[in-house]
């Protein structure tokens, strides 16, 4: 899959490639600064450790399996003293240390794909409160512009009616409006304060001040689907390394349940005899072959395979599903900056005049007014579903930790 993306200088791996042009410092900086409150959540941080303790079992892993056994004895027997030390041994016969050191590398491994899929979620949560904030700014701008323009109005309609150049329905109207939009600016604050909220619950250091923090894109210019993508998504390589993992313990089972002689060899004295003695001993595996334990483990490779299935077709659908979305997204968004570029501005201007100049009633020109607010509304929202949709693409791709954000 190929993104192509217009705000820095940076190659990704992993089958996906996204070229930008220069950013500025204070990008950078902004971007540098996410990423920092990310690392501050609690969860981030239990998989960080998790991700450490892991490493510190893998070491452990491969160190050797059995280590060396001192045995020592003494008796009083009459006037003579019998004593004897030795050393034994039990032999990696199968070896399990192989075994053990590639269990530990693969949990390593999965800890770090749980650790990448954790940080992509956190970022995709924190961009997506961004943007629904500065979606929901920009629609409490919106309505605070048209009452301070309702509220400009009424002044103009008290002169007019008291000059009888307006009749008392006209100015009617124009307070039933301005009534109507004291009720949508409230319910515009209350959005406002709900998503401000949930931007500091996820960026604990974030204000709504914060200087020039994302008006948030990607600056995308073009997308292309490519499945070879889904083999590196982290939630597909943390189920395909569940999967070797399975298999590996699996092996070490079958390892268990066979039998590792334990070779020994002593020296002692009873009475004037000195004493050298060699041991071998060998467990026999007759009450219990550990057959049945052999079978749960490979059983559980098994279901541990279906899962990586699993999750690489649900992955796969769910990335072309977000594809579609974005596409479409993007299109209705385009055309409605195509079809309203300059137009939105110019025609409050417009309706302005030709009310004045008494060329529309009243009514008319509230009801212009409330469909050009219509208009900068349906902007505002499908600016808003764009740049989740880009968030939720980016996302489906695993891509988001990759991104200095």
């Amino acid at each position: 899959m190929y993104i192509y993306l217009k705000n820095t200088g940076l190659v990704l791996s992993l089958c996906m490639v996204v070229s930008f042009s220069a950013a500025s410092y204070g990008k950078e900086k902004n971007i540098s600064w996410l990423d920092s409150q990310i690392n501050k959540d609690p969860e981030v941080i239990a998989a960080k450790e998790l991700l450490n303790a892991s490493s510190h079992r893998a070491n452990g892993l491969t160190q050797a399996v059995y280590n060396p056994e001192l045995e020592a004895s003494y008796e009083k027997e009459g006037d003579f003293d019998n004593y004897s030390i030795g050393i034994s041994q039990t032999i990696d016969f199968w070896d399990k240390q192989s075994a053990n050191k590639s269990i530990g590398e693969i949990d390593v491994y999965v800890n770090q794909q749980q650790l990448l899929s954790l940080l992509d979620s956190k970022k995709a949560n924190a961009l997506t409160a961004l943007v629904n904030w500065q979606a929901a700014k920009e629609a409490a701008q919106l309505l605070s512009e048209r009452e301070e323009q309702l509220q400009t109005l009424v002044g103009i309609v008290e002169d007019k009616r008291k000059a009888g150049l307006l009749e008392p329905l006209d100015a009617e109207l124009v307070y039933l409006n301005l009534s109507q939009i004291f009720s949508e600016i409230s319910e515009s604050q209350i959005a406002l304060k709900n998503a401000e909220v949930k931007v500091q619950e996820l960026l604990p250091d974030w204000t709504p001040n914060t200087t020039n923090l994302f008006s948030f894109t990607f600056g995308a210019t073009s997308y292309s689907f490519n499945s070879q993508w889904v083999e590196d998504h982290p939630k597909v390589k943390l189920a395909r390394a569940q999967w070797k993992g399975q298999q590996s313990k699996a092996q070490l089972t079958t390892m268990e349940s066979k039998a590792n002689p334990t070779i020994g060899v002593s020296a002692g004295k009873s009475g004037d005899e000195d004493l050298v003695g060699v041991t071998l001993s060998i467990p026999l595996n007759i009450r219990n072959n550990y057959s049945d334990t052999v079978k749960a483990a490979y059983s559980e490779a098994i279901a541990a395979e279906a899962n990586f299935r699993s999750v690489y077709r649900k992955q796969s659908f769910e990335a072309k599903a977000k594809y579609e979305s974005l596409n479409i997204s993007k299109k209705y968004y385009e055309q409605w900056r195509k079809l309203t570029q300059g137009r939105l501005d110019s025609s409050a201007n417009l309706l302005n005049k030709r009310w004045e100049a008494g060329d529309i009633n009243t009514s008319d020109y509230l009801l212009a007014l409330n469909q050009r607010a219509e208009g900068l509304h349906a902007g505002i929202r499908l600016e808003n579903q764009f740049k989740l949709a880009e968030i939720s693409f980016v996302l489906s791709m695993g891509q988001l930790s990759k991104f200095e954000i």
